[in-house]
């Protein structure tokens, strides 16, 4: 079994599609071709120089990345510049790079949810949503006889799962009319003969990600040439989307306390304390993955007391003061959550799909800041 890149892309896709990132996010497929087979995967924070070489050393071929490696675009390849030398080693030794940055940030079950658990936050909503995914009611037409081989394709597919269910749909008895003309190879019935046939209409809902492939997965499965498919949307049921998390402590505690929690849980040497009001004990708190500082308007409309960022800048920090919001500040590498936890996940993809990979996490810290 040959893997490719563009099945890797295919699987992390439909768990983070692209949909879900901030507008002009660089994300997606920075090097190497989606037709390129893969047989070694790392995950990493950074793709840095360091982090190339241990690809290297590894005989990785595909490096997945929450930073983009090529953030702003590049002017010239100058090998004497150790960033633009760097691209050229991922070229020269025919390694993919893959980012998901806020896409990442956004899906649920991604980086800010990661954050949220390990900070001890529960009950969160979303800090700032930027977008939402429809969903819709797919309704297929089947003869009683071949509903339980698309019944279990679609099932099969895990395309009608939700968080808490598995399996979900719904059927009622019709009877289904055509008479099939010169040029047809009808499954049921004669040229030219009016038919009647016992149907089922089988419906479920899914979302925007996964219509493409329920489609398909209808008419790969369903009997006849064409398969009579209805697509309606639920106006009712768009989820929202956004990056950011805000939710409450089981029990409220004093801000030293939880910021000394953060820095254990996050195995920081140092974090950075905005401090509005020492007295008051953190109850309800918002994070943030990477340098959020410009959501804190959103933190502040959601009744946060407290808010994780990093990267916070001087004169932000000072609004955030005067507007009476904590802040912890762990830095910008506290998103290193994301390494064990896409590893688990892409574990977990290979168990289920037999991908013929090794899957490595990167071990080097590529965080630039210590503290003295």
């Amino acid at each position: 079994m040959t893997f490719t890149v563009a099945d890797f892309i295919e699987r992390f896709e439909r768990f983070a599609p692209p949909t879900l990132a901030v507008s002009g996010d660089p994300i997606g497929l920075h090097f190497g071709s989606r037709q390129q087979a893969i047989s070694k995967i790392l995950v990493t924070l950074d793709v840095r120089p360091e982090v190339v070489d241990e690809a290297i050393d590894l005989g990785v071929d595909f490096i997945f990345a929450h930073h983009p490696p090529i953030f702003r675009p590049a002017s010239r390849l100058d090998q004497d510049q150790p960033q633009q030398a760097m691209y050229n080693k991922i070229i020269q030794h025919g390694i993919a790079v893959y980012a998901a940055h806020t896409n990442l940030d956004a899906v649920a079950g991604g980086m800010n949810d990661w954050l949220s658990d390990l900070y001890e936050i529960r009950d969160t909503e979303i800090l700032n949503s930027h977008t939402a995914i429809p969903y819709y009611r797919v309704t297929t037409y089947v003869p009683t006889d071949d509903l339980a081989a698309v019944k279990a394709a679609i099932f099969a597919s895990g395309i009608t799962d939700s968080e808490n269910y598995a399996n979900v749909a719904y059927q009622h008895l019709g009877i289904g009319t055509f008479k099939p003309q010169a040029a047809a190879q009808p499954a049921r019935g004669q040229l030219d003969q009016q038919e009647k046939v016992n149907e089922v209409a089988f419906s479920f809902v899914c979302s925007k990600f996964d219509l493409n492939r329920a489609l398909a997965t209808i008419q790969a499965s369903h009997p006849y040439e064409e398969a009579v498919t209805d697509v309606v949307t639920l106006e009712n049921m768009a989820k929202p989307v956004g990056i950011g998390r805000v939710g409450n402590l089981e029990k409220a505690m004093p801000l030293a306390d939880y910021a000394q929690l953060i820095k254990e849980k996050s195995n920081l040497s140092g974090l950075r304390l905005v401090v509005a009001d020492p007295d008051r004990p953190v109850k309800r708190v918002a994070v943030l993955g990477g340098a959020g500082e410009k959501y804190y308007q959103d933190a502040l409309a959601k009744g946060a007391d407290t808010f994780i960022t990093g990267d916070v800048y001087y004169h932000t920090a000072h609004d955030m003061q005067a507007a009476g919001l904590n802040v912890i500040d762990p830095g910008h590498h506290f998103e290193s959550i994301c390494k064990p936890h896409l590893l688990d996940l892409f574990k977990n993809w290979q168990a289920e799909d037999g991908w013929p990979v090794e899957i490595f996490m990167s071990q080097l810290n590529t965080d630039p800041f210590s503290f003295v």
